[in-house]
């Protein structure tokens, strides 16, 4: 019996509509390029990936930096039941203060800030870019829901 197994991603409207590798088991299912994907899948458990992003060559030696985030969750199909997975990424709040920090760096082009603000904004930057790092294989938040 085959089931279809719907994935949305869940993200706010400024957020940008990136595309997402789909994997099955560690096997390319596809890739999401809107926030919508339907796949025909027969009943049983699988391990179902997302990714954003890749690996990123380092000159022509062919060594390359794996800048990904991705989320890796068990999923279970039962019977012919449509499953929906809905996915979102966990670091709401850091990109919010990320686009904050941002948006006043480009002002400070302009303007002159407060020699405090350089060492605040480059150590936010560098925890932010930390953190990233850390958690960057378990970066979505995977739910299943079977209907």
């Amino acid at each position: 019996m085959t089931a279809t197994l719907t994935l949305h991603h869940r993200r706010h409207f400024y957020e940008p509509q990136l595309p997402h590798i789909v994997f099955i088991d560690g096997l390319y299912a596809g890739t999401m390029q809107g926030d919508k994907m339907q796949l025909a899948i027969p009943q049983g458990n699988y391990a179902l990936r997302i990714q954003c992003g890749g690996r990123f060559p380092l000159g022509k030696n062919g060594k390359s930096i794996d800048l990904s985030v991705s989320a890796t969750a068990a999923i279970n199909i039962s019977g012919n039941k449509d499953t929906n997975i809905c996915f979102h990424d966990r670091e709401r709040l850091w990109n919010i203060l990320f686009d904050i920090d941002l948006i006043a760096w480009i002002i400070s082009i302009f303007v002159a800030f407060p020699p405090a603000y350089k060492i605040i904004s480059d150590t936010f930057f560098a925890i932010w870019l930390i953190r990233l790092v850390i958690i960057r294989k378990r970066y979505y938040k995977i739910i299943q829901q079977s209907d």
